[in-house]
Order: structure tokens, then C-alpha cells, then sequence
């Protein structure tokens, strides 16, 4: 058997439960795990959306980019959760489209549990570790930059974010006022 992670704000789980997640690319209930530790505790964060660009690399480690200064910060700093082991053969759907990632459609018992005081803390030692890289807003080459740009229009757009009341609205009207300006010309 192998052991798998899930991170959640939610503090004295015993069994992980089916759910359908609507910033999934899965259609139906099911269990998200990860093979890798640091990758569970990406999903500890303070938001009611989900705004975090990250990949896998080919050696397994995680990788983040910050969107704008101090991103990781603002989402993970003074929140607390749980990154919640459990043990089994769970199937892949790569639908997911993170590496690394398995789900289970049926209920999964917890075998462990380590509480996180603040996801930001943990997430700086699995840096310190070498077991996660965070490729800092400031540190960031042009091209980068260029792609948030165009990732955040996208968003803007596809979520239609102009015209509906969205979670994410007010936070990329305070993050990318420019940006959102540029979207609102370009729909009129």
C-alpha cells in the first residue's frame, strides 16, 4: 500500500469524503490526494477560490509562482489545517492534470494526522527543505509576467467576472486594477 495526503483547513477529519469541487476538471465526487506531502499543503489556504499557479516538475517537487508581491503570504500566513495521511491504491484520472495526484470515489480512512498551525510556516520549511520551490513576484522574468497577464484577462473573461458576483471579483479588482480595466475597454 501506498500513502497518499490531503490538505484542508478542516482540523479532526477521520474519513475524507467525496466531494465535487468546482475548481475541478472532474465531474463528479471523489477524494483529491497527492503523492507528495508539500503538494497536499498548497490547498491549506484562507480563500473562497482558488488562485494559485503551481506545476510539478519532473523530479517530483512542487513548484508555485506568485501572481503579486507577497501572494503566498496573503493566502497561507496565520492559516491552520491539517495535512491528512491515509493508505491505499487509489486510481489516477488525469483529467486532474497535476502530476502526482490520485482521488478515491469512495470515503477514505484517515491513518494520520499533522496539524499545520500556518500553512505559510510549513510551507517555507518544505522551501528551506528543498521539497518545494516558490518562484517569487519580484524575481520573476518578463515572460512570466506576461503570461499572468494574459492568465488573469482569461480569467476576468471566462469567468465573466465583469458582469456576475464571483468570490474572485473584488480580490483581482484590488490585485490587478489595471488589468481589469484593460478587460472592461476591451468588452465594451
Amino acid at each position: 500500500m501506498s500513502i497518499y495526503y490531503h490538505g484542508t483547513t478542516v482540523i479532526g477529519l477521520t474519513v475524507l469524503k467525496p466531494f465535487l469541487s468546482p475548481d475541478s476538471n472532474l465531474k463528479y465526487d471523489c477524494v483529491y490526494l497527492s503523492a507528495n506531502k508539500p503538494m497536499a499543503a498548497i490547498y491549506i489556504w484562507n480563500k473562497p477560490f482558488k488562485w494559485m499557479s503551481f506545476h510539478v516538475q519532473d523530479d517530483g517537487i512542487p513548484v508555485i509562482t506568485e501572481s503579486f508581491p507577497n501572494h503566498i503570504k496573503e493566502f497561507y500566513h496565520g492559516v491552520s489545517g491539517c495535512i491528512y495521511s491515509c493508505e491505499g491504491e487509489f486510481i489516477t484520472d488525469y483529467a486532474v492534470g497535476i502530476k502526482h495526484a490520485a482521488i478515491s470515489k469512495s470515503p477514505v480512512p484517515v491513518t494520520d494526522a499533522d496539524i499545520v498551525d500556518n500553512a505559510y510556516d510549513r510551507l517555507m520549511e518544505y522551501q528551506r527543505e528543498g521539497s518545494l520551490i516558490i518562484r517569487h513576484y519580484d524575481e520573476l522574468p518578463r515572460e512570466v509576467h506576461e503570461g499572468r497577464t494574459q492568465m488573469v484577462l482569461r480569467t476576468i473573461k471566462g469567468f465573466d467576472l465583469l458582469k456576475k458576483q464571483h468570490p474572485m471579483a473584488p480580490f483581482i479588482m484590488e490585485k490587478f486594477p489595471d488589468l481589469w480595466e484593460q478587460a472592461k475597454k476591451e468588452t465594451l
